[in-house]
């Protein structure tokens, strides 16, 4: 079960990877976070479990400074998420120099030959207790292995302070918020679980100098640290908004608002439409009116136009023009471009360049590059395929 568990585990890695440009760039650190849980749990199946010495061998100690990052990882993904910016400050590579003594502390064991590691890794297959007899430079392998799990207690309890204080002063009942606090607080719980009950694993296993005894008596620690496994590996396919992190749209105003009945019309109308979008009016506004103005110049004509585009040309983060599209117009961006698209073909149409032109080349002109796709998109927009709306007109 495990093993199946941690291939879910990479999948979903391979999945947030994929679609990092689309969603909040904070998800590289969770990215990081869940790789390196699902690396430790891939290596404990393969002391533990799979009984393949070679297996074993590769898995074994390579990897251990790495899980050094897990606590930082959890304290930069929560904080970017709180600030809607991933990106590191000067003082924020000093997180790292723990995991880099991690790596000075067993380097030694990197020299050794392949014949020697293995003779190790038989040694800790028969009693997973011989990790702590790894070849050290500074400090014990019985500290190496009591220091990760603690390490981690301790970024997780910031990361949890932090969810916690910051909901406390900004007060919002917006849906992403609560959806993203919630979210918060269920993963700051479940790495928090699933790092104390590791810990007091490990240290029934030193107690007894023996995994089997551990095991024995620390059975139901490690069926928590497999249930948080299975939920940490999960919640991304139920709660996949969750990517979008906390978009706060936070664009500059370059220009002072005429403050008229006009524009408070157009920000009453702009409230109505995007519901419960909480903030300011003047952002809001800002918001509606550069979407409207962009698409003024018909970008969607360009076949490959994309999300991407649209950001760099706006100057609007992609993950807040996702949200903004799937949350709060409640349509996806391909069906909002396409959309766009029907309304230019239409607008063809009344002007006369049925009479000269195929419907293919009109669907061209449209920005569309395949038939299927207009046709498509076309009846799902009017109810009807482009040939009965021509003969309607007619």
């Amino acid at each position: 079960m495990l093993l199946y568990i941690t291939i879910l585990g990479f999948f979903i890695t391979a999945l947030l990877a994929i679609n990092i440009r689309q969603t909040n760039k904070a998800n590289i650190y969770l990215i990081t976070l869940i790789l390196i849980i699902n690396i430790y749990s891939l290596a404990h199946y393969a002391i533990i479990y799979s009984n393949n010495k070679y297996f074993a061998t590769v898995m074994l100690v390579h990897f251990t400074p790495l899980y050094m990052l897990s606590g930082p990882a959890i304290y930069f993904y929560v904080r970017g998420l709180l600030t809607d910016d991933y990106k590191l400050r000067k003082f924020d590579f000093l997180h790292f120099i723990p995991a880099f003594l991690f790596f000075i502390n067993i380097s030694s064991y990197f020299f050794l030959s392949w014949d020697a590691k293995l003779a190790f890794a038989q040694k800790v297959i028969l009693n997973p207790a011989e990790i702590i007899n790894v070849k050290t430079l500074l400090l014990s392998g019985k500290f190496n292995y009591i220091i990760r799990p603690l390490n981690s207690i301790i970024y997780t309890t910031i990361a949890a302070i932090m969810v916690f204080k910051h909901q406390s002063v900004n007060k919002l009942f917006q849906k992403q918020t609560t959806l993203i606090y919630a979210w918060l607080k269920v993963l700051t719980i479940t790495l928090f679980i699933i790092y104390c009950s590791f810990f007091l694993f490990s240290i029934l296993s030193l107690e007894t100098l023996s995994y089997n005894i551990g095991y024995s008596n620390g059975f139901y620690l490690l069926a928590i640290v497999l249930l948080g496994l299975i939920t940490l590996n999960a919640s991304l396919f139920f709660f996949p908004n969750i990517m979008y992190g906390l978009p706060q749209l936070d664009y500059v105003i370059h220009s002072k608002a005429p403050k008229s009945q006009t524009l408070n019309i157009i920000v009453e109308e702009a409230k109505k439409q995007y519901k419960s979008f909480e903030i300011s009016e003047e952002k809001l506004l800002l918001l509606k009116n550069k979407v409207d103005k962009y698409s003024e110049s018909r970008p969607y004509l360009n076949p490959d136009f994309n999300l991407t585009m649209m950001s760099s040309e706006t100057d609007i983060p992609v993950h807040h023009l996702s949200y903004f599209f799937n949350e709060y117009l409640d349509v996806n961006f391909n069906s909002w471009k396409n959309d766009h698209k029907i309304e230019y073909f239409i607008e063809l149409i009344k002007n006369g360049s049925n009479e000269i032109l195929t419907l293919d080349a009109l669907s061209k002109q449209a920005g569309f590059i395949s038939r299927t796709t207009f046709f498509n998109a076309f009846k799902q927009k009017m109810g009807i395929t482009p040939s009965e709306y021509l003969n309607n007109i007619d």
